[in-house]
């Protein structure tokens, strides 16, 4: 009987190890299979019925041009955090850091890819910085890479006046090529410094493209078709290999 021998998702990807110093992973997608993570916010009680109303009169429209791939699905997730944030205006810190564990724990961990967060665990193992960044609120990202033992969370971060939340984003959204900005920083203040030469990125949708394109070893994991198609005219690997 002839024995079929098998590789960890890691060793899929990585047939050599690379010289990585950090590996950075995409939540939404790519850790995770898709489920919404803003269902507790848009349900909740807490937030004004018109502010609801305005969000999907001004917000759904745009959404269906992206999905049919008219419109830059990047700028789309920038407006759509915005407009997360402005739902929380007047809440104060504690209830929207509540918010943010909710969404983690009720949301995004019973929906992780067991594969994904392997290979996540495979590059703590081999002693690289392990990074997720995302779009979503900081808080949100932070209290997710808390969890999964990683050693920081990059995200969008929601502004505060006198403790209560202003319904804004603090300066730009940690979307599109951003991400790689946001990584690039948190590299740089590391000591010794590491360059996005050094680091492996993992992400599945056309929106991220720029942001694998701004590392040394990028990786289309559970790719649509756009980050599918860029990914093989760049020749970057692609988890689970087709």
């Amino acid at each position: 009987m002839t024995r079929v021998q098998t590789h960890s998702p890691f060793e899929q990807i990585w047939p050599d190890a690379p010289p990585l110093r950090a590996a950075a992973f995409d939540i939404d997608g790519t850790l995770s299979h898709g489920a919404d993570p803003w269902l507790p916010l848009r349900h909740s009680p807490h937030v004004a019925r018109w502010r609801k109303a305005r969000l999907y009169a001004e917000v759904v429209p745009h959404m269906l041009v992206m999905r049919a791939g008219l419109a830059d699905q990047a700028g789309f997730r920038d407006r759509w955090v915005r407009h997360m944030a402005a739902l929380m205006t007047g809440w104060p810190s504690a209830q929207v850091q509540a918010l943010c564990r909710r969404i983690v724990h009720e949301i995004l961990i019973p929906d992780l890819r067991a594969d994904v967060v392997e290979i996540l665990r495979a590059h703590q193992q081999h002693g690289h910085r392990v990074v997720l960044v995302s779009t979503m609120f900081d808080a949100i990202v932070g209290e997710l890479a808390a969890a999964l033992g990683a050693d920081a969370g990059l995200g969008s971060t929601i502004a505060y006046d006198n403790g209560r939340c202003v319904g804004r984003i603090s300066g730009e959204t940690c979307a599109g090529a951003r991400k790689v900005t946001a990584l690039g920083s948190y590299l740089a203040a590391l000591n010794p410094p590491a360059a996005l030469s050094e680091c492996a990125a993992y992400a599945d949708s056309r929106s991220d493209v720029a942001f694998l394109g701004g590392v040394g070893w990028p990786v289309a994991v559970y790719p649509d078709a756009e980050m599918r198609a860029a990914a093989r005219e760049r020749n970057w690997r692609i988890y689970p290999a087709t």
